[in-house]
């Protein structure tokens, strides 16, 4: 496994050196973009143990308009290949006062746009979820994948890693999407994310914690790290990966503030660059900063990339979706491995 790894990595540098000569060139390589992660909240309704808390240097929330103009650019411009958006990168989505618009937006765009088709995560914590809301996100029929975060391994040890957040709620909310979804003609694939901190890794899952797995489609346990000055860490000593990481080259970062970032994984909106609302996302993609900090991760000079420098999640798979082939393959070894366990016990994949 390790080797198919190394030889499909050395593939894929192959095709980023293709890119980055366009990029240098001067050619326009919107159609690079492949994944859009979007920050409509920059405050959240829980205070998770790993996570970083409200920002207080940006704004709290994302203008609508900014985002409409986001959409209607990669929407009506074939040259884009958009392949994943993510609701949200950080923050909660339900906190977002126009959440409803962005979905509205979101479906108006796709059914004027018949290539506008993304795979469309959406990030939940589900506290603040209920009927109402869930009808309106579900029957929009734009989402094809939801992400629901529930760590721990039992009620205790859940309430402890993400207060203030309630696991009877949880449990509740989880069952409610369950059972809406099998009803729709096109369900949403669900996915469980299950972090567990020093306290709880080797502990057997309650019951209560299985019977939430049970209602997931795909299952994906982790342990919090810190992986770069995004993360709560009391210790501030950082680990950077080295070498080359394709995220500069395939994601576009939208904050809460209309500024795009270099990267998905700068949760405190440190390499922020451009200003949407005063640039279209192709000038932006091509300008002249963005050039400058690719050349630096390609000659080796990632250190001197602001973020870049202390971040140690090069090799992670940043590509979320459920159908990507090479999870489906690590899935389906997984469970053979472990004879039909009904829930994955693998990594961050």
């Amino acid at each position: 496994m390790i080797i198919i790894r190394k030889v499909l990595y050395c593939f894929s540098y192959l095709s980023w050196i293709f890119r980055y000569v366009k990029v240098i060139l001067g050619l326009n390589t919107v159609s690079d973009i492949k994944i859009l992660s979007i920050e409509f909240s920059s405050v959240c309704n829980l205070r998770c143990k790993y996570c970083f808390l409200d920002q207080l240097d940006r704004a709290r929330f994302l203008d609508i308009h900014i985002y409409e103009k986001l959409i209607k650019e990669v929407a009506e411009n074939p040259k884009y290949n958009i392949r994943i958006m993510e609701w949200p990168i950080s923050g909660e989505f339900l906190v977002y006062p126009k959440w409803r618009e962005v979905v509205d937006i979101t479906k108006k765009y796709m059914k004027e746009n018949p290539n506008f088709r993304p795979h469309i995560i959406l990030n939940e914590n589900f506290m603040l979820m209920d009927e109402e809301k869930l009808d309106y996100i579900l029957n929009a029929g734009v989402l094809s994948q939801i992400i629901c975060s529930v760590d721990g391994h039992d009620a205790q040890s859940f309430e402890n890693m993400r207060p203030p957040g309630k696991f009877p709620k949880i449990f509740k909310n989880i069952h409610l999407l369950y059972e809406k979804n099998k009803r729709l003609e096109k369900p949403v694939h669900i996915q469980i994310n299950n972090g567990r901190d020093g306290q709880s890794i080797g502990k057997d899952f309650s019951e209560e914690m299985k019977k939430i797995f049970a209602k997931g489609d795909t299952i994906t346990q982790w342990t919090p790290e810190y992986w770069n000055e995004s993360f709560n860490k009391k210790n501030k000593e950082f680990y950077p990966a080295k070498g080359f990481c394709s995220f500069v080259f395939n994601n576009v970062t939208l904050s809460s503030s209309g500024k795009i970032s270099k990267c998905c994984m700068d949760l405190r909106g440190q390499t922020q660059y451009a200003d949407l609302s005063k640039n279209s996302l192709a000038d932006i993609w091509n300008s002249r900063i963005r050039r400058d900090f690719l050349s630096l991760m390609f000659s080796g000079k990632r250190s001197l990339i602001q973020g870049c420098a202390s971040c140690s999640i090069t090799r992670t798979n940043n590509d979320n979706r459920y159908n990507n082939p090479l999870r489906i393959i690590k899935r389906k070894m997984k469970f053979i491995s472990q004879k039909g366990k009904r829930y994955s016990t693998s990594g961050n994949t």
